[in-house]
């Protein structure tokens, strides 16, 4: 699927905690559907997220798999922090920050300048994604958005 694509089939999308579809979905939802049917890369996925998890356990989980930017990378990841905690996650798309955020909320885009002025700190990431380091692994799980699911893919 095209970038393009992509975006046009998520800008609006319903926010529902857990939810991992073109229907709706969540911040980490996002992510994944966006690195398998964009990039065609199934990011680690550790089961915290499916239990039901707080969003610092499953970032715990999560971030061990990605590597910190310096820069703003267009595909990385953005992790928003109130305080001393995450508590979201969006990615870099086209130069914006396109995320899935809270109760009543949806898919959206806004610039990444807006996104820094909501939260207390805002890191950049990048999948680590070379087999080589321990840091990558295959997605795992047959859960909402673990690999292996029904979930409705495109080509």
């Amino acid at each position: 699927m095209l970038k393009s694509e992509f975006i046009d089939m998520v800008t609006g999308v319903p926010w529902a905690d857990r939810a991992c579809s073109f229907d709706e979905m969540d911040c980490w939802a996002l992510v994944v559907l966006y690195y398998r049917h964009v990039l065609g890369i199934e990011i680690h996925h550790a089961p915290d997220y499916e239990a039901g998890a707080d969003f610092l356990t499953c970032f715990s989980s999560e971030v061990v798999y990605w590597s910190l930017s310096d820069v703003i990378a267009e595909d990385g990841i953005f992790i928003a922090w109130y305080g001393s905690q995450p508590v979201h996650v969006g990615l870099i798309v086209g130069g914006r920050a396109l995320h899935s955020r809270g109760e009543s909320g949806h898919v959206r885009a806004d610039s990444i300048r807006t996104i820094q002025k909501l939260f207390t700190k805002v890191e950049f990431y990048y999948y680590a994604d070379n087999p080589d380091s321990a840091r990558s692994r295959p997605a795992e799980g047959k859960g909402i958005c673990g690999a292996g699911t029904d979930i409705q893919r495109l080509a």
